[in-house]
């Protein structure tokens, strides 16, 4: 502690000063007479200094100043109500550089498809590096200016709307892109092996661009509509309808695992409906007509599951329900007029029943409509011709009767049970349904 002339003891700095004779006295802080003045050419020599660091950036050379003082540089600018000009030329830097790049790239428009695209993905990366670290040097004038003002993108954002600009003036390689990711996508279908990493990479790069929905996906859904159109004329002719729908399904597999590797989710739908379009809403009539019945009558239970399952995607199934009906009903009809082999009605009946239900249960998922249909269109075939299948359906049960001895209680059971289910389907009298309860009767009679 020591003590000032006027009487005033001063203490160790921070402490409180304290005049000895008991009064206190009040510290003025006077405003300069001068602001303090930026030297006169310090936006120049300031942006100088951030303008080498973009193009260095867009060189992939080393930035000779830190990245630190760089950030220090932008505040200071924005700091003096200089952001305005600051973003302008940082535009115009960035805008400068997309042109150059876009005029590298469509003087390689002549290369093959999959190298040109090579060019793009390895232009684009560069590009989306680049930008990043920009924004990260600008990163106090993206968010103190340009972002708080409307109307105004972040610079990120700028720089792809400055890219999708140039690219629209460079019509040639915007084609090309195109061009050549249908090409891959084509190539694919086709059986050839492609890139898909750098498909996906450039199918982003039309998404962040803008450029997939309003570009590249409406041909897309063109181009696959025409490819799956051709191929479905022609394999109609050339397949047995198995293997075409063998084929369908995995045409299907195949579009899903596309936009599941890389094309866009909003493309799946769409690109499906072409798909099954082509192949088979646009050909149920020629499947059915080709296919259906030798499918029941070889029993292809397996086969009659997928058809019911695709036609299901493509609102066949009212279709299919149709031609179910009309085999049923000719099928059991030629059985029943059958008059040379009457001996063998019944059996073929119950074959035909036990045949109808098992595709019914295993491949069209015991559908109520299609059971309907099995129901009516069955009783319409046994009904066919008068009398004569409740005659030929006493006889089989009166002669399941006679001949029990020596066959198993379940087994005669079974028989008994399936002839009196199709007995149901006939419409006779009720002194023929007496006939017939009477041996249902005899039936229990023998088991007693």
């Amino acid at each position: 502690m020591s003590t000032h002339k006027n009487g005033m003891v001063i203490n160790a700095p921070g402490a409180k000063a304290t005049p000895q004779n008991g009064q206190t006295k009040k510290l003025v802080i006077r405003p300069l007479k001068l602001k303090p003045q930026l030297p006169a050419n310090f936006e120049e020599e300031t942006w100088a200094k951030l303008q080498a660091a973009v193009w260095a950036v867009h060189q992939k050379q080393p930035v000779a100043t830190s990245l630190e003082e760089l950030y220090k540089a932008v505040e200071d600018m924005c700091r003096h109500n200089m952001q305005d000009r600051l973003y302008k030329r940082l535009q115009a830097e960035c805008d400068m550089h997309i042109s150059q790049q876009l005029a590298a790239l469509q003087a390689q428009t002549q290369l093959a498809p999959a190298a040109f695209l090579e060019q793009v993905a390895a232009t684009w990366e560069d590009y989306c590096n680049q930008m990043l670290l920009i924004r990260s040097i600008f990163l106090y004038l993206d968010r103190a200016y340009v972002m708080s003002l409307p109307g105004l993108r972040s610079l990120f954002d700028t720089g792809l709307a400055s890219l999708r600009q140039h690219l629209a003036a460079h019509s040639q390689v915007e084609s090309h892109i195109l061009r050549g990711l249908l090409d891959l996508v084509e190539r694919e279908r086709r059986g050839e092996a492609v890139d898909r990493q750098l498909l996906a990479g450039l199918v982003r790069m039309l998404g962040d661009l803008g450029l997939y929905a309003t570009t590249f996906n409406p041909r897309l859904l063109q181009e696959t509509a025409a490819f799956y159109k051709a191929e479905g004329l022609r394999l109609m002719e050339a397949c047995d309808v198995p293997d075409y729908l063998i084929h369908c399904e995995s045409r299907i597999h195949q579009e899903q695992e596309r936009c599941l590797h890389y094309l866009d989710p909003s493309s799946r739908r769409p690109l499906l409906q072409e798909v099954e379009q082509q192949l088979l809403a646009a050909h149920i009539g020629s499947i059915l007509a080709k296919g259906f019945n030798p499918l029941m009558s070889g029993h292809r239970v397996q086969d009659l599951a997928r058809l019911y399952s695709l036609l299901g995607r493509v609102g066949g199934t009212d279709a299919l329900r149709e031609q179910w009906r009309l085999y049923i009903t000719t099928t059991g009809v030629v059985i029943v007029k059958d008059g040379l082999n009457d001996k063998e009605m019944v059996d073929r009946l119950l074959q035909l029943k036990a045949q109808l239900d098992e595709v019914l249960t295993n491949a069209f998922n015991n559908s109520p409509v299609f059971a309907d249909q099995l129901t009516s269109a069955f009783q319409s075939a046994v009904n066919s011709r008068s009398n004569k299948p409740a005659e030929l359906v006493a006889k089989y049960i009166d002669a399941k009767l006679r001949s029990s001895k020596g066959v198993g209680e379940g087994e005669l059971e079974a028989d008994l049970d399936r002839a009196l289910v199709l007995f149901g389907y006939i419409q006779v009298s009720d002194n023929a349904r007496q006939f017939i309860f009477q041996f249902s009767l005899d039936k229990s009679l023998v088991y007693a």
